[in-house]
């Protein structure tokens, strides 16, 4: 067993076809990277979500803080992508054709794992039949937002604002890293926004997409809307 063969090097930089322009290997990687990203962060969520149903808090936390550290690594990713120009962009923008990231099947296993399905997404023409079982799997299975409902019902609270007046808590620091996570998705979103319009200002994405402005249209998604309520109430 070597270092190469262990992590099967080899074969992950043949995913890399070779660039018919120069900067469309910084976007192919960047792109990939954040898949590999999702999939750690799905595995984590996963064990989140278990940890929380059997009201082992603190574990459920570290999970949900390094899903919250995978998330400001990939915003901090957009910072590289900003290195590329719109010019250099354009250079083979036309090769995605009806491709586009808002086509990523892991992140919306993500949103649905989470608490934010959508059914309809189902329906989409680009996922492979292997795509849409999983997300109809997903669709179908108990979300982070579930567990978090059970565990507040088996503590006996019924308004979340009652968990954020009692002072500190498993169950209110449990809440706060959820909050965290939320977060730190929300931030993710808005950095996803601007690197978008850096490239292609408010043009038409590909696949269809409306571009920036379907982008914006996402950042009032919340994972957890009753803990942000909850502060008005507070």
């Amino acid at each position: 067993m070597t270092y190469s063969s262990y992590l099967r090097i080899p074969e992950l930089l043949a995913l890399q076809q070779e660039p018919r322009a120069h900067d469309e290997l910084l976007f192919v990687v960047l792109h990939q990277s954040h898949e590999l990203w999702f999939k750690l962060a799905l595995h984590e969520l996963d064990e989140a979500t278990r940890l929380i149903d059997v009201d082992r808090f603190p574990e459920a936390e570290t999970r949900l803080r390094r899903i919250v550290t995978i998330m400001r690594q990939l915003v901090a990713q957009w910072d590289v992508l900003g290195t590329m120009t719109p010019a250099g962009y354009l250079e083979f923008r036309h090769v995605l054709e009806g491709g586009s990231g808002f086509q990523s099947a892991q992140f919306r296993e993500l949103e649905f794992a989470s608490g934010l399905k959508d059914p309809t997404y189902l329906s989409s023409p680009w996922l492979s039949e292997r795509e849409r079982g999983r997300l109809q799997t997903r669709l179908d299975a108990p979300t982070l937002a579930d567990a978090y409902a059970g565990a507040l019902e088996r503590a006996g609270v019924t308004d979340v604002v009652d968990v954020l007046r009692a002072g500190p808590s498993l169950l209110t620091m449990l809440s706060e890293t959820l909050l965290d996570y939320d977060e730190a998705v929300g931030h993710w979103r808005h950095r996803h926004v601007l690197a978008v319009e850096r490239q292609i200002g408010l043009k038409p994405g590909t696949g269809g997409s409306s571009g920036a402005a379907y982008l914006r249209s996402t950042l009032t998604r919340r994972f957890f809307p009753t803990l942000w309520e909850a502060r008005t109430r507070l």
